[in-house]
């Protein structure tokens, strides 16, 4: 404990780059109460921190500068953890939450949480980690899960006593959008089309093939145009999506727009919204999509989209696989969505004040 009263909170993540889970913990660590908690930052991996240019200046950040190829990296970790001294540690990213979690009945004078970002059963393949999940992840006083599908599986299928277990969604820091919004916009779509926009690292998790292939359905009608922003360090996957897009006769309908550091006049300029993914955490981007008064059309997956999207509210929840995108894209530009109300509806729930003051009340417990 700190002379003047306030907790040592030590936010611990393995980098600071562009990613959901690395945007909230950048949105804690400036947000939570300076009142009660000295917050400071440890990144764990010697790498290009982007998100740094978030923090508040009163953010103090402690560089292990691991090189990411080291095996053992959570013994390096797990010093570091200690050589600062704090009252409380909060661990962002599910790796590094459930790597260190065997150790942590060794330091019990910490209050230890962790802050789960996916559904553990259909994320995780490692052997070795899932036999750490079922017999470990327990150890923290609090296991954050974004959506009652997360919290529901590690429950059910890890044994984590439910208590051990708080359901709190991800926020949307409508400041730090609006912000963004006012910075110099231009025309980023097609013009004359209806534009469809998808976002997200490409990878499987996220399912642009599927959305590749179901947009291939509506080719035939050339008024339709998809974006899909993202990127990612796995060229191979970016040269068989591309490949497949070319397959299937979309060149001229798909723009892969790349990583964008400003994706909020993208979401603002498009017509529609898609999830595409297998599983999610609890999606930003569809967050982010309904602030911008964008309706969403989302795959019916695991991940807290029914938390989020009310059919014909705020978008629609479908199933990719039943081949019916065509129908649900047209039933979601036929509808008479109103922005203000998306808008409004995505603030009343996940605004972030109220989001920070959860996890206050967790943590405080």
């Amino acid at each position: 404990m700190n002379k003047d009263n306030k907790k040592k909170i030590l936010f611990v993540i393995p980098e600071l780059r562009e990613g959901g889970a690395e945007r909230i913990m950048t949105y804690l660590v400036n947000h939570i109460s300076r009142d009660k908690y000295i917050p400071q930052l440890l990144l764990i991996f010697k790498a290009e921190h982007s998100y740094l240019a978030n923090l508040r200046e009163d953010v103090e950040v402690v560089y292990l500068n691991i090189p990411s190829t080291v095996k053992y990296f959570f013994f390096q970790t797990l010093r570091g953890i200690l050589r600062q001294k704090p009252d409380i540690v909060f661990v962002g990213l599910s790796g590094i939450n459930v790597l260190l979690s065997p150790f942590i009945p060794f330091f019990r004078s910490i209050k230890w949480f962790a802050r789960e970002t996916n559904t553990v059963s259909q994320h995780v393949r490692n052997k070795r980690m899932l036999f750490l999940y079922r017999n470990f992840y327990k150890n923290y006083n609090q296991i954050i899960a974004q959506c009652n599908d997360m919290k529901d599986d590690l429950v059910d299928n890890f044994k984590i006593p439910e208590k051990n277990v708080t359901v709190i969604n991800n926020p949307i820091d409508t400041s730090f959008i609006e912000k963004q919004l006012k910075k110099e916009e231009k025309d980023l779509y097609p013009k004359g089309k209806i534009n469809v926009l998808a976002c997200g690292r490409l990878s499987h998790q996220k399912g642009f093939d599927m959305l590749l292939k179901a947009f291939s359905a509506v080719k035939a009608n050339n008024k339709f145009h998809l974006t899909i922003v993202g990127d990612t360090k796995d060229e191979e996957y970016k040269k068989e999506l591309k490949s497949l897009a070319t397959d299937l006769g979309l060149n001229d309908l798909v723009t892969f727009a790349g990583y964008q550091s400003n994706i909020y006049h993208f979401y603002q300029q498009a017509d529609v919204f898609v999830l595409s993914s297998r599983y999610e955490g609890f999606p930003n981007v569809v967050l982010e999509a309904l602030y911008c008064g964008t309706p969403v059309l989302a795959n019916n997956c695991k991940g807290g989209i029914s938390e989020i999207i009310t059919d014909a509210k705020n978008g629609f929840i479908f199933d990719f696989e039943k081949n019916n995108f065509e129908k649900r894209l047209k039933e979601v530009i036929g509808s008479k969505f109103q922005e203000q109300e998306i808008k409004g509806d995505a603030i009343s729930r996940f605004a972030l004040k109220n989001i920070i003051r959860k996890y206050e009340s967790i943590i405080d417990a």
